[in-house]
């Protein structure tokens, strides 16, 4: 099985000002569509090269005015088919719980209920063979902004979480002591992978934590983010990136791909276990 994990930036391409530190302000607020349609082609690239079993998607834009797609998910889905390559899987909103969905059969991905203005547009997403894995949960952590879970069962004996944890280390510890349980609750015996943006800029200790707690381990591609001029002040890691697994698995590739895409480059695991 192969899982690449990629943190999109909403296809805004992050070509970072002030040493790599800041978004530039023009387009993080009204968007770029020639940047857009360029990095939705380099994204359809890796996954058409990579050909992963999941693909975990974060930073996707589903109709905010900063894209010029009809949703980046639906335009992702619809390229991909262009490439002859059926993926479908599920979209939901980053920031807060769902009181219900709306399904599209056509592109076999559903859409979580709006919240706020702009917000209400941004979210994360699990692609998928139709064929492999089964319709992604949603389950929402009570601490930090950004406290969407998305589970997938992938195949009978593994099941598979994604993750963007919170910046602020205060609620990243929580989120990821409410991962643990969830995990727990979860996974019935099964092997584990959790994967995603995990921001440990300051520190893994944390993570550590998590992974005693649910007998997982923590595995690192590599530097996910580009090496800035005053990390060494700012920040203790850029491997924000990371796979976290069940001892059980056999890892055949953990690897950081070579392709800026956005600020973050994508992450592969693959497993014969």
């Amino acid at each position: 099985m192969k899982i690449l994990s990629c943190n999109a930036g909403y296809l805004l391409g992050y070509q970072n000002v002030c040493w790599g530190y800041v978004p530039p302000p023009i387009g993080s607020l009204v968007g770029d569509g020639n940047v857009e349609r360029q990095k939705l082609e380099q994204l359809v690239s890796v996954i058409d090269r990579e050909r992963p079993d999941i693909v975990s998607l974060l930073e996707v834009d589903q109709g905010s005015h900063r894209t010029v797609t009809d949703g980046q998910f639906r335009t992702i889905i619809e390229s991909l088919r262009e490439q002859g390559l059926s993926y479908t899987g599920a979209v939901r909103n980053k920031y807060g719980n769902a009181t219900g969905s709306a399904s599209d059969k056509g592109y076999g991905y559903t859409v979580g209920p709006e919240s706020l203005p702009f917000f209400r547009h941004l979210g994360n997403a699990v692609l998928s063979h139709s064929s492999v894995a089964s319709t992604p949960t949603p389950h929402y952590l009570t601490a930090g902004r950004k406290r969407l879970v998305l589970e997938v069962e992938l195949t009978a004996n593994l099941v598979v979480f994604v993750v963007h944890l919170s910046l602020g280390s205060r609620s990243r510890v929580r989120q990821l002591t409410e991962l643990a349980d969830l995990v727990a609750d979860r996974s019935n015996g099964r092997n584990v992978v959790v994967t995603g943006d995990f921001n440990t800029y300051d520190e893994t200790g944390s993570l550590g934590t998590f992974a005693d707690r649910t007998g997982l381990e923590i595995r690192v591609p590599g530097e996910t983010v580009p090496e800035r001029p005053f990390d060494d002040f700012f920040v203790d890691s850029r491997s924000l990136d990371l796979f976290v697994c069940s001892p059980g698995l056999e890892i055949d590739r953990c690897d950081v791909l070579d392709v800026q895409l956005s600020d973050h480059r994508p992450i592969v695991l693959e497993t014969s276990g």
